[in-house]
């Protein structure tokens, strides 16, 4: 079916896909074999973290927005305040 490709390949013949090794965890790659890790006796315990599913979720809320969203909205329920007594007061005198 194949024949040779018309023009040269540059990175040579192809070659069949690379087998994946299986990973034991998911959330690290799996070391080659020609690799070496050493590392010390004594390891930081790693912070216990609970948490409960069954509670209302929080969203990440950035306190310094806050003051900003009330500073914003007293200004625009002045504007707001003052377009409805120029209108009022413009409807008045007609």
């Amino acid at each position: 079916m194949s024949s040779a490709p018309k023009r040269p390949l540059v990175k040579g013949p192809l070659q069949p896909p690379q087998s994946q090794s299986k990973s034991t965890s998911y959330a690290q790659r799996p070391t080659s074999k020609n690799e070496v890790f050493i590392t010390s006796g004594k390891e930081q315990p790693t912070p216990v973290i609970e948490f409960n599913s069954q509670a209302t979720p929080q969203p990440f809320l950035d306190l310094t927005i806050i003051p900003k969203r009330i500073q914003a909205e007293k200004q625009h329920r002045a504007e707001q305040d003052k377009k409805t007594q120029a209108s009022a007061s413009s409807q008045s005198r007609h």
